[in-house]
């Protein structure tokens, strides 16, 4: 399977060839090169032009007079791509052994996956490419998210085809990554890292060169929220009895995913004997497939379901450290907990819905989408 290969260029000469010398070196499969020079300097353009010449067949070089920025730069190289797939590659990346034969195994085996990232770093200290050795036999390995990130991305042609290219009014970059994923999950797609296949990230070396980094995320956010519902932040409390039937477990864990699915962090809080509801947990989600998701953090609460801890979790995101990351909606499946988080409201101002069943959280969009519009 054939895959272009994107890669947006402005200097830093030294980060271009590690690259690409990696690219030559550990890719496995028919590839072909898109090279899109904003506007380098002398150092940069001679050595592209020397690629380009040792190896025309597999390299098509784009040059800008001016730096058009990542996101034309990306654009402007979907639309001389041909390939089935299409990889894009910031410059400051270092491709380990079988990166990308690993992302498109993943995405020919998973339907309905559009978007694929692999894994970005190695733990601190380690070797990479002996570390990426050790990780390269679990193919079945991957944590579905909801937006990809384009230091190294593989995208279906299809995805391409149906939602068009990256927005341009994101300029020089930042959020226009989560906007592409958006567009792409709303046209039924899913993003995903594989954890069988790394691409080291250096991090914004370019972003960095500019100095206006912080000035773009700022502009970027501003972009994206203007056009896209704000993300939720919400919490699920489960009592203990409700979380030790297996059935309604997987109803409730089926409700989680779709939360997590229309763009919220999701907390889910279940109450009782921490070993063994880890374990049914575990149980329930293989059985039917769930998979790992980036927006689901799971928290084993032991004892007795208690309102009052929840009360205080509210309290702590409206006043203490995690102030910013106020909860938006919780949601609980014993009324008289929702009656006394009720009567705090005044002081935490966080909405309360009760759910009975699983079914229950999964008819909850219209109340999630009335809120993302305050």
């Amino acid at each position: 399977m054939k895959c272009d290969i994107i890669m947006p260029i402005w200097n830093q000469l030294e980060h271009t060839k590690n690259c690409i010398d990696r690219v030559i070196k550990n890719t496995g499969c028919p590839y072909r090169l898109i090279l899109v020079d904003n506007a380098s300097d002398r150092a940069t353009k001679d050595y592209l032009d020397g690629l380009k010449n040792n190896k025309p067949q597999d390299v098509t070089l784009i040059r800008n007079g001016s730096n058009l920025g990542f996101v034309k730069a990306v654009n402007q190289a979907m639309r001389v791509s041909t390939a089935p797939y299409v990889c894009i590659l910031n410059n400051d990346t270092l491709p380990t052994k079988g990166w990308l034969e690993r992302l498109l195994e993943f995405a020919e085996s998973h339907k309905d996956a559009g978007i694929v990232n692999p894994l970005c770093s190695a733990p601190t200290g380690a070797d990479l490419d002996k570390y990426a050795e050790s990780i390269a036999g679990d193919r079945s390995a991957y944590m579905e998210m909801n937006q990809c990130f384009l230091f190294c991305a593989l995208i279906k042609r299809e995805v391409i085809d149906k939602i068009g290219y990256l927005d341009e009014a994101f300029g020089m970059g930042c959020y226009d990554d989560t906007d592409y994923s958006m567009r792409a999950g709303i046209a039924g797609y899913r993003c995903a890292s594989v954890h069988s296949s790394l691409v080291h990230h250096l991090d914004g070396t370019s972003f960095k060169a500019l100095g206006t980094r912080k000035a773009l995320e700022e502009k970027g956010a501003e972009i994206y929220f203007n056009k896209w519902p704000r993300h939720l932040r919400v919490g699920l409390a489960c009592s203990v009895d409700r979380a030790t039937g297996d059935g309604e477990l997987e109803n409730i864990l089926r409700g989680v995913l779709f939360l997590a699915r229309e763009w919220c962090w999701v907390n889910l809080w279940i109450f009782g004997d921490v070993k063994e509801n880890g374990a049914r947990v575990d149980k329930t989600s293989k059985k039917f497939g769930m998979p790992s998701h980036q927006n689901i953090k799971f928290n084993y609460m032991p004892g007795n379901f208690s309102g009052i801890t929840v009360l205080f979790k509210l309290i702590e995101r409206s006043f203490g450290t995690k102030k910013r990351k106020k909860y938006d909606i919780v949601m609980v499946d014993n009324e008289k907990t929702a009656a006394l988080l009720e009567v705090f409201r005044f002081i935490h101002n966080t909405e309360i819905m009760i759910f009975r069943t699983g079914a229950d959280i999964l008819d909850s969009k219209p109340a999630l989408d009335r809120i993302k519009k305050r």
